[in-house]
């Protein structure tokens, strides 16, 4: 006759082992929370610069533009008064 053989199962190993388990998976889920927050406020402070940096060259490009508007606006007047010199004799 075979002998059979049973295997006990020891519920304080299974507890231990369940409570390792969890404790491992809470401390990796804060570091990843942590280091989260901590990539993306280091982020958020690049596009802040760079928010800053557009709005102060789009600022410049605008002068830039009224500025030479203002100029061709005066070669312009300049240009009609020329002519209708020169038309009028």
């Amino acid at each position: 006759m075979a002998t059979k053989s049973t295997k006990k199962i020891d519920l304080n190993s299974i507890k231990k082992s369940t409570k390792n388990v969890n404790n491992f998976i809470l401390d990796t889920t804060e570091l990843i929370v942590d280091e989260t927050l901590d990539r993306t406020a280091a982020w958020q402070e690049v596009a802040d610069k760079a928010i800053k940096g557009g709005f102060k060259l789009v600022e410049k490009q605008t002068d830039i533009t009224f500025k030479a508007l203002e100029t061709l606006k005066k070669q312009w007047i300049k240009g009609q008064k020329n002519f209708r010199q020169r038309t009028s004799n």
